[in-house]
């Protein structure tokens, strides 16, 4: 016969199953097939009925389907626990810890472009010493200075997006007030990104005017930048009260 699991409970080793027919089954934890992990809610199985009790019970679709089944079962039990709650709360009760995940995944998506590399805003130092090199030697031959030395000494300000995100998420997590950390937070993110646009207009300073225009063309910022662009505006309106977290209840 087949069927679905109706429940089971670890401490009893004991379970119950709903047949497709819509007979109820009760089983025992030695009876059940589908391995080390427990038998899930909701999950499919074979089975064989004997006076009104299943036996020799086998998760339909093998190991695989066992596993699924199982990875639903954790993440139910997760929800329910007291952690699981709180932190379906921080991302449900304001837009503070979402977008402060979303800084942190920008600072490791690519910031800048192009056909050679291109570097995320965490690794964009060693793409930095390349171009320092660069700009040294172009101006040892009279190029003029590009202004690639005070943008590489304000890059540094680029670090403050991941960190005021971290400290943003402490203080969600702590029950702080989340106003300041998200505007911080914001106008951290929205630097950070305008580093990079200043960086790619440095990089296009260095090189002749006759070439310029198709360099403009193959550097380009990438998918990390203009998230934090948006996230950093995303949330310097939510610090201000403007935006709201759409799951949150009234």
């Amino acid at each position: 016969m087949k069927g679905k699991i109706l429940g089971f409970d670890e401490a009893t080793g004991k379970g119950a199953i709903s047949a497709d027919d819509g007979t109820r089954h009760k089983f025992d934890r030695a009876d059940w097939r589908g391995g080390d992990k427990a038998p899930a809610p909701g999950l499919v199985v074979d089975f064989e009925s004997e006076n009104g009790g299943a036996r020799e019970i086998y998760p339909v679709g093998g190991s695989a389907m066992a596993a699924l089944g199982t990875i639903g079962a954790d993440l139910g039990a997760l929800t329910e626990s007291e952690q699981g709650a709180r932190i379906a709360a921080l991302m449900t009760r304001s837009l503070a810890v979402p977008l402060a995940l979303l800084v942190l995944l920008a600072c490791f998506l690519s910031a800048l472009t192009s056909p050679v590399q291109s570097a995320t805003l965490i690794g964009l130092g060693n793409a930095m010493d390349d171009l320092g090199r660069v700009a040294a030697a172009q101006e040892m031959l009279g190029g003029g200075k590009s202004g690639f030395d005070t943008v590489q000494t304000l890059l540094i300000l680029r670090f403050a997006a991941p960190l005021t995100a971290l400290w943003l998420i402490w203080a969600a997590w702590s029950g702080k007030s989340e106003r300041l950390p998200m505007l911080v937070t914001g106008a951290a993110s929205i630097v950070a990104a305008l580093m990079v646009v200043m960086l790619r207009s440095a990089i296009l300073s260095m090189v002749p005017d006759f070439v310029r225009d198709r360099m403009a063309d193959g550097i380009s910022l990438g998918i990390g930048t203009w998230l934090l662009l948006l996230a950093g505006a995303a949330l310097i309106a939510a610090g201000l009260g403007k935006l709201r977290n759409p799951l949150a209840k009234d």
